[in-house]
């Protein structure tokens, strides 16, 4: 598809954005900030969270005046339109171990255009991985291109499993599907941070991701660097196509995802 807007720029400010945001977020991890909850088990937000929203959505308007954005903890600026580009904004995606000083978490940015994605950038500001994708053009860590791994045999497998906050509304956690992947013999990982885990798969460290009633800003980055990198994704219970609906959600590489979907999808199976 032929775009009448500079793609290249759109994923350079996006960048750009995920860089001084990282920063805010890196200066800030580890000293004392207020901490509330949110709906749901074990659901943060910290004035850094807030901070970096501030400064992503800043800079972007910046470049980009007339665009709209969908953000965690600010929600949808504007009525999304046809010819609209929506940038889709995660500011601290690991919150919880932000607030507990555990070094594991990311800034998620991501351009959409009819539904479609257009570049995205993940960025993990303590360990400085860049994780960039743009439409046809591939997906890269720190200038190196991404392929997603190998690996064939789900007991060879590592895969990443997050577990949803909505204790009240899903009281198993999904143990019944984390149960069949346990004695299919993959071992676990659950980073507390979606869109890292995506980053990762996209990169070949884990061989999967899979995880419930995720939202749109949680995977909107990470679906573009999984494609651009040759794996595959699959979003399942998905609610009707609203920017703030959830949905179930496995990323693999091509071995790996028809077999995984089964189980997870048919757990007695």
């Amino acid at each position: 598809m032929a775009f009448s807007f500079d793609l290249s720029y759109l994923t350079f400010v996006a960048t750009q954005a995920a860089l001084k945001a990282g920063e805010i977020l890196r200066k800030g991890f580890g000293t004392s900030y207020q901490i509330q909850l949110k709906s749901g088990r074990q659901n943060f937000v910290t004035e850094f969270d807030k901070a970096s929203e501030a400064c992503i959505i800043s800079f972007i308007k910046e470049h980009f005046p007339t665009h709209i954005f969908l953000a965690e903890e600010s929600g949808l600026s504007a009525q999304v339109g046809a010819e609209t580009i929506l940038w889709i904004i995660d500011p601290l995606d690991g919150t919880t171990n932000f607030a507990h000083h555990i070094p594991l978490f990311s800034i998620s940015i991501a351009a959409y255009y009819k539904e479609e994605c257009l570049c995205g950038v993940i960025f993990q500001p303590l360990t400085h991985e860049l994780f960039i994708s743009e439409k046809g053009k591939g997906a890269y860590l720190n200038g190196e291109r991404l392929s997603v791994s190998t690996t064939d045999r789900i007991e060879n497998a590592l895969i990443g499993a997050g577990f949803p906050y909505d204790v009240k509304d899903h009281p198993t956690l999904c143990i019944e599907q984390l149960a069949q992947l346990t004695q299919l013999g993959a071992t676990l990982r659950n980073l507390g941070s979606a869109s890292l885990a995506l980053a990762y798969v996209a990169a070949g460290k884990l061989d999967g991701f899979w995880m419930n009633n995720l939202y749109i800003w949680d995977w909107a980055a990470g679906q573009l660097l999984i494609q651009e990198a040759q794996g595959k994704i699959t979003y399942y219970d998905r609610q009707a196509r609203q920017l703030t609906s959830t949905t179930s959600l496995l990323a693999t590489n091509s071995p790996l995802h028809e077999p995984l979907l089964k189980y997870l999808t048919h757990p007695s199976i």
